[in-house]
């Protein structure tokens, strides 16, 4: 029964790599040996995958599904840090000397993780090259967007990088939507690790200025050409 369920996992997994280019990429030079060593995981949304301050043991790759990552204040506050979807690794950076988890780790959907031990992960990395430069190529990617994260949260003030995001929401969805979007007031103060009464101060002040529109969660863009000057980005 347990050489069943094994196997039945592991063709989970196959199924799952080969079936998502984006995987496969990760995973074309694994190892067999290691790659009969992963373990599928469900993670229902809300649940917590990873806990800052928790000592990291294990590698986790996301198969399906979305998370955020995000950093939490004495006083309670949640910081976004980044917003991770399918093929984004988790633990990578805590790993080698299992260090405590800088951040956390939140699902926001229905999440699909293959999981690795440490043990198993270290001796991957010493027999796959391949791996070994998507690893750096991880690491560079993360320090580039949280330098730029951070350098705009100490060059540009709250309300620019409120009008930022919206701008951004505006080109994604507006332009289909005749200048709608919709926004979570939560995931902005998180984002930019303030009230909420913070960002509904600043949308009050852009709808008198009749630029926005608001209507609970969402937004009409009336006048994006001054939306994105008060961007100043």
């Amino acid at each position: 029964m347990q050489n069943d369920k094994k196997s039945s996992e592991w063709l989970s997994v196959v199924e799952l790599v080969t079936g998502d280019a984006i995987l496969y990429d990760l995973l074309k030079y694994c190892p067999l040996a290691i790659l009969r060593r992963w373990q599928l995981q469900q993670v229902r949304p809300g649940t917590l995958i990873c806990q800052q301050h928790e000592i990291c043991h294990e590698f986790h790759l996301i198969a399906q599904g979305n998370v955020d990552v995000f950093i939490h204040a004495d006083d309670g506050r949640k910081y976004l840090q980044a917003r991770y979807h399918a093929g984004d690794m988790l633990g990578e950076l805590e790993i080698f000397e299992q260090r405590p988890y800088i951040c956390s780790v939140e699902a926001t959907s229905e999440v699909t993780l293959l999981t690795l031990s440490r043990s198993d992960f270290c001796h991957w990395l010493t027999v796959d090259n391949y791996f070994n430069q998507k690893i750096i190529q991880s690491f560079s990617s993360q320090y580039y967007q949280l330098s730029k994260k951070a350098g705009e949260d100490s060059l540009y003030s709250l309300h620019q990088r409120v009008c930022h995001a919206l701008w951004q929401s505006y080109q994604h969805q507006g332009a289909q939507n005749e200048g709608e979007i919709t926004i979570n007031k939560q995931q902005l103060s998180e984002q930019f690790a303030v009230a909420p009464r913070s960002i509904n101060r600043i949308l009050f002040e852009l709808r008198e200025q009749q630029i926005i529109t608001v209507n609970g969660e969402r937004i009409a863009v009336i006048d994006p050409v001054r939306l994105h000057q008060q961007a100043g980005f």
